[in-house]
């Protein structure tokens, strides 16, 4: 197989640090390594852990593409919105800025014409424009659904109906129209095909999130107390006060440990802490670029992984795939069926417990603490690094644009 010109269509990209497009730069250096040029187009983000350009990315930044906005009165963003609105087909978030990154998209096509075209999440629009593109151009669309819709997330916000309507829509019309759809899990494939893609039928692959390969040491020194970390954002949709009450009890025990949080942080819980007395052993750290960020996790005795309380676990967490690239025992306060669950029961060092049990918790993070400075390892074969292992994630999509030509 030749190697390919791929344009990626995203609103999720560095230097902008979040889940997504943390994702979506690992899977774009993992093509690169594999010799494919892969031109990326995406749209600056407000709420990240990092506005600036990471080490890890710095070997992707000359291939990634900001469309200018310029400032315009509100009678030229009318317009703009106007004439997104004809192009596209529907009233969504970034039809103005698609304008721009179609024009761009065009430039590129013309110096070098794309062989495919990747559209990822976490908006639905860039599947629309993906769809446009690949339409005008004739050549295959991948698009990936990293994660629910608002109007079919679990616990999620409720939408207007139109909003609904909308998300539907526009989801069944780009499944429909793509070559093939990724997704990174079973589980959420399977609930998108029970509500917006009821009864549609499309090419459907299973690619985990991608891991990476550490080219710094894992070796660290252990402390005189156990130290656990969470690298990522707990807001709203994380409910912590079973986690909360749980080392509230352990600490009344009298036992020594420190828990570490690296993210955006619910504004409620520095005042949940001082209520609690966790004020010292529960610190909030600053959020760090990821290239700082993987490499302070190192120094951790356990990596806590903190999951919505769904019925079923249908998310596969992006930091999953870095907490298991790092080769880190892991503690996984999660839904006792699901993604997290499949990948980490039964394997050493992983411990699931229960997010709805505050006994199972307490009990799992007491033998834990009580045990230290004994810690179990992960197995360097563990089914979670099979599945993120940036390898095979390449082979993955590699055989895909094989499939496709």
């Amino acid at each position: 197989m030749k190697n390919k010109r791929i344009l990626l269509l995203t609103t999720a990209f560095p230097p902008f640090e979040f889940s997504e497009g943390i994702v979506n730069a690992k899977l774009v250096l993992a093509l690169k390594s594999r010799g494919h040029d892969v031109q990326v187009i995406s749209r600056s983000a407000t709420i990240a852990y990092a506005h600036s350009w990471s080490e890890s990315w710095l070997p992707i930044q000359s291939q990634t593409h900001y469309p200018a906005q310029n400032e315009v009165n509100k009678l030229a963003l009318l317009l703009q919105t106007l004439q997104g609105l004809l192009r596209y087909g529907y009233p969504v978030e970034g039809i103005r800025w698609g304008l721009q990154a179609e024009k761009l998209a065009a430039k590129l096509h013309q110096e070098k014409p794309f062989d495919l075209i990747l559209s990822r999440m976490p908006s639905l629009f860039p599947h629309l424009l993906g769809e446009k593109l690949a339409s005008a151009w004739k050549i295959p669309l991948i698009s990936n659904w990293n994660d629910p819709t608002d109007d079919i997330r679990p616990l999620g916000h409720q939408v207007s109906r139109f909003q609904a309507w909308l998300m539907k829509r526009i989801s069944r019309k780009v499944f429909q129209s793509a070559n093939v759809n990724t997704f990174p899990s079973q589980e959420l494939m399977e609930h998108f095909l029970l509500t917006n893609l009821k009864g549609l039928q499309s090419r459907v692959e299973i690619i985990p999130h991608i891991g990476f390969k550490p080219q710094f040491t894992l070796d660290y020194s252990k402390g005189k107390v156990v130290k656990i970390a969470h690298a990522g954002n707990m807001l709203s949709n994380i409910n912590l006060d079973l986690l909360l009450a749980a080392f509230h009890n352990i600490a009344q025990r009298g036992l020594d440990f420190e828990f570490h949080v690296f993210g955006i942080v619910q504004d409620q819980l520095r005042e949940k802490l001082d209520q609690l007395g966790l004020k010292e052993k529960i610190i909030i750290q600053t959020p760090l670029g990821y290239s700082e960020m993987v490499k302070k996790l190192v120094d951790y005795d356990y990596l806590l992984l903190l999951e919505a309380q769904y019925p079923k676990g249908i998310l596969m967490l992006s930091k999953l795939s870095d907490y298991a690239s790092l080769r880190k025992p892991i503690i996984a306060v999660a839904p006792k069926i699901g993604v997290t669950a499949s990948y980490l029961e039964g394997e050493p060092g992983f411990y699931l417990m229960d997010n709805t049990n505050q006994e199972e918790i307490e009990r799992g993070l007491e033998t834990l603490i009580r045990k230290f400075p004994e810690i179990d390892s992960p197995s360097p074969s563990n089914r979670l690094w099979e599945a993120v292992n940036p390898e095979a994630i390449a082979d993955r999509y590699e055989s895909l644009f094989e499939s496709l030509e």
